[in-house]
């Protein structure tokens, strides 16, 4: 009996000492309830008005036409850029002097025989060069011939901001460092004609844009939908600028 009455002291006064912290964590649940509970879920977008939302996109279209120089990438995520018949680019990057001196990279896909094939070009003012995709040696073209030139590119990336529809801050996101709006919005595709040469008319197309919130700086671009013809309809391509205004140097090939 003794031994019983010790074990059952020892079960109550361990009950005793939770109760007081169950009573707590309990009256802590009621609490928040009786803050949060009544209040609709906010957005962290919710205080940002369609005027926000055009205003930052006047910010970025002064700030990309103070552009000096850039680095670039204009990548597919789905699908691809048909360049010739039988060449469908995946991806070009490389540096533009703005506003008429661009170094770029063409990666590819040539369909027969399959194989994969990088192209580089460089334009200088009004004249190009590109390598030979058999032989792989530089040979000047005219500037009117080549699928991509980047050239005049603050210009280029002004004209398809002030083109966008309807746009409206999304969300707020850190990309490639900097601190950005994600502002959403509709275009044209033959918009985006000088950035895609070949764009084809009527078609609508979604954008995506990251704007740092520092200085209006334009990040990055997500490109969703048919902009050529020969597009797949889902087909999505992400532009990304960085190393903005850092010195390059862009010269003939030898």
């Amino acid at each position: 009996m003794a031994q019983y009455t010790a074990a059952a002291w020892r079960r109550g006064a361990a009950r005793s000492v939770k109760l007081p912290a169950l009573l707590v964590a309990l009256t802590a649940v009621v609490l928040a309830a009786g803050c949060w509970g009544g209040e609709p879920k906010v957005s962290p977008t919710s205080d940002f008005t369609p005027a926000d939302a055009r205003d930052a996109m006047r910010q970025a279209v002064i700030r990309v036409l103070q552009l000096k120089s850039a680095a670039f990438t204009l990548e597919h995520k789905v699908g691809s850029t048909r360049l010739f018949p039988g060449l469908e680019m995946s991806k070009a990057y490389g540096v533009a002097d703005i506003p008429d001196r661009v170094s770029l990279t063409v990666e590819a896909e040539s369909a027969f025989p399959r194989s994969y094939l990088e192209i580089s070009v460089i334009t200088l003012e009004d004249t190009a060069y590109m390598t030979d995709i058999l032989s792989g040696k530089w040979r000047e073209v005219g500037i009117d011939s080549l699928p991509f030139t980047f050239s005049d590119l603050g210009r280029t990336l002004a004209d398809i901001i002030e083109a966008v529809e309807d746009p409206e801050i999304v969300g707020a996101e850190l990309v490639l460092g900097h601190d950005s709006h994600r502002i959403a919005g509709m275009i044209r595709s033959e918009d985006l004609a000088a950035l895609v040469p070949g764009a084809g008319t009527g078609f609508d197309v979604r954008l995506v844009l990251w704007l740092s919130r520092l200085d209006s700086l334009l990040v990055q671009v997500l490109i969703t939908g048919k902009v050529m013809p020969s597009d797949l309809e889902t087909s999505v391509r992400l532009l990304t600028l960085d190393d903005i205004d850092v010195p390059v140097n862009i010269t003939a090939p030898k």
